[in-house]
């Protein structure tokens, strides 16, 4: 299921992740931005964000992952697609 962030560092080592959820409006957290986390901690603003909606932190993954994921989005049935749509759905509801 979705990704849970506690803000406390996990691990000391800096991990790059990206998202790949479709981009949200107002320019908040656009397709395939780039964010360091360490250990699992991310910026006070986007915690708001995944509380919000648990679906945009499903689709925030390591970038050696984007490959993979993206191909998992496209194909209906799997958890990177009913996450996509549940953002989709987020949106057209009126989330920014």
């Amino acid at each position: 299921m979705a990704r849970e962030f506690s803000g406390k560092s996990q691990a000391a080592k800096t991990t790059r992740l990206i998202y790949c959820g479709p981009s949200l409006p107002g320019g908040v957290f656009p397709r395939h931005m780039i964010i360091k986390g360490e250990g699992g901690s991310v910026p006070p603003h986007l915690q708001e964000l995944f509380d919000k909606c648990p679906s945009i932190a499903a689709l925030l993954v390591p970038v050696s992952s984007l490959a993979a994921t993206e191909k998992a989005i496209l194909s209906k049935g799997t958890q990177e697609h009913y996450f996509y749509t549940e953002i989709q759905k987020y949106i057209k509801k009126g989330g920014e």
